[in-house]
């Protein structure tokens, strides 16, 4: 009589399909923890620059000249980009003569947000025909009448390279709302080219940026690679 037939087993056939299966999930999760790394280095370097962009604006909209130290900023600049800082982050109200009250306080807090402790402002009325910034010394407030401040330039960042430490590079195009409304106007469709490109080194402090210089070389970006 015929034996049926039996198939022999191997006792590695198990192991190997057991790390065969291991090794494809292994290498499932390696794919999904790159790509969710990958993604949040995209999505935290995009809201890097969104940060930066409201960090420099109030700066950047008077196109200040270079500097390697924010205390060699004239005290008038000083105290437009302050002002504008402050008014970026706080909602006041208007007085009975329809004037906003700025407490000299909140430029000093301000300036320390921008620039780091190492600038001190000297209050006193500043601007010309255009805007004036009326201080009051015995109240220690300054009377901001609501008038808009049109085409100036706004910040559009292009590129971060990391230096030694807490420093980037930060390569900023300006870009210049006259020329976004010119060529809406006549019906051009998306964003106008910047005029000019400057550096901005920034220092990360905590979970906010700090402007350290500006700089009008953009060069010194040429051969790095963005930071992701």
């Amino acid at each position: 009589m015929v034996k049926p037939y039996k198939p022999k087993r191997r006792r590695y056939a198990a192991p190997i399909g057991g790390a065969f299966i291991l090794l494809a999930f292994v290498g499932l999760v390696a794919v999904v923890i790159t790509s969710v790394t990958l993604t949040d280095r995209l999505l935290g370097n995009q809201a890097d620059k969104e940060h930066i962009e409201d960090v420099i604006r109030p700066l950047l909209m008077w196109d200040p000249p270079p500097f390697e130290n924010p205390s060699d900023i004239s005290p008038s600049l000083l105290l437009h980009a302050s002002m504008w800082s402050a008014l970026s982050y706080t909602n006041y109200g208007f007085n009975e003569n329809q004037e906003m009250e700025v407490p000299a306080s909140d430029l000093d807090v301000a300036a320390t947000r921008m620039f780091g402790p190492g600038v001190t402002l000297s209050h006193s009325t500043f601007g010309d025909h255009e805007q004036s910034y009326y201080f009051d010394a015995i109240r220690q407030i300054y009377l901001v009448a609501p008038t808009a401040q049109l085409f100036r330039h706004f910040p559009q960042v292009v590129s971060i390279e990391r230096g030694e430490g807490d420093y980037y590079d930060v390569l900023v195009g300006y870009m210049s709302p006259q020329g976004a409304f010119t060529a809406n106007l006549y019906g051009v469709r998306g964003i106008p080219d910047p005029e000019k490109f400057m550096v901005y080194v920034m220092r990360r402090a905590g979970n906010t940026f700090q402007i350290v210089a500006l700089r009008d070389d953009p060069a010194l970006m040429a051969e790095v690679p963005p930071v992701e």
